[in-house]
């Protein structure tokens, strides 16, 4: 809260011309991230390579220090639905989950978290915020982050290589569409992304990256970059005839209901995620303040 006071004297009389004004300031607002890899909504569509590097691992990394273990990947129901069904449908995606981890070779014990089991697939349904569970409420967060945004592509972006943000000096960066990423790149902060990202290569990013939308990651090839933060995948883009949330994220494309996300990954190489609670810290601390509120007091 920010309060100026101004005092102006009157040439002719003791009295005083007075006006004060108060502002409400804030950086991004995120609600807490349940686990390393947050799914959000109905039958989730996952696919994972085979290779032994690659993994998403929930217990907190040690250089942290912190040990704010997560489920190396949660699922989440439709809040819209009633309590029993929403917690039935974020079971029902975990089992999805499960099963793709589970077989065709893939390696489950390359997903572990703070359960012990391997993989590490929970239903988060209890603890998650509830900003996470309906098409209002992500829609929210999205409209938080692009106020925060201090780079904000309008459209559809393809990086050949380059920085996103450093740790020393992090970025909340938008994408209003689909980002496509290859060789080099990194980057720090806050990435959001309302289309379809597709990487290849050796993408890393420390911080938040948060695919809302039309909810959608897609790797194809191998690469040596990783993630080291969370991640958050939603599908609350309408399949309205016409609508195009991912380029025009308004509540008139917005879903009613949650849509499938997709966690996709062809190929081998070693990018994998790795829940780190520092760098989920520095994504929240990296906006600019922003005025949320003003109001001008009687005094």
């Amino acid at each position: 809260m920010l309060t100026a006071l101004a005092v102006a004297p009157n040439s002719s009389s003791n009295v005083k011309a007075r006006r004060m004004i108060q502002y409400e300031v804030a950086k991004v607002a995120l609600p807490p991230l349940p686990s390393a890899l947050t799914l959000s909504g109905p039958n989730p569509t996952v696919t994972v390579p085979h290779s032994s590097q690659y993994g998403i691992h929930g217990n907190d990394e040690a250089s942290c220090g912190n040990a704010q273990n997560r489920p190396a990947v949660g699922t989440v129901g439709d809040g819209m639905l009633s309590p029993a069904g929403t917690n039935a449908q974020a079971e029902d995606s975990r089992g999805d989950v499960i099963d793709a981890l589970s077989t065709g070779g893939v390696k489950p014990t390359n997903y572990d978290g703070v359960d012990g089991c391997k993989p590490d697939v929970q239903n988060v349904q209890n603890i998650v915020n509830p900003l996470l569970t309906t098409p209002n409420g992500l829609n929210d967060i999205v409209h938080n982050v692009m106020n925060a945004a201090q780079v904000t592509y309008p459209g559809d972006e393809t990086f050949p290589g380059g920085t996103m943000g450093t740790d020393a000096a992090p970025l909340v960066t938008v994408v209003n569409g689909d980002l496509t990423l290859s060789g080099d790149t990194s980057g720090s902060g806050i990435l959001l992304v309302t289309g379809k990202l597709t990487f290849k290569g050796n993408f890393a990013f420390n911080g938040i990256i948060l695919v809302i939308g039309t909810g959608i990651i897609d790797q194809s090839g191998g690469g040596n970059g990783d993630f080291h933060g969370a991640v958050v995948v939603a599908n609350i883009a309408s399949t309205a005839p016409g609508a195009d949330y991912a380029h025009n994220p308004t509540e008139n494309n917005l879903a009613s209901t949650l849509g499938s996300p997709s966690w996709l990954f062809n190929g081998g190489g070693g990018n994998g995620l790795q829940y780190n609670s520092c760098n989920v810290d520095l994504g929240m601390q990296s906006a600019s303040y922003t005025v949320i509120a003003r109001r001008e007091i009687t005094y």
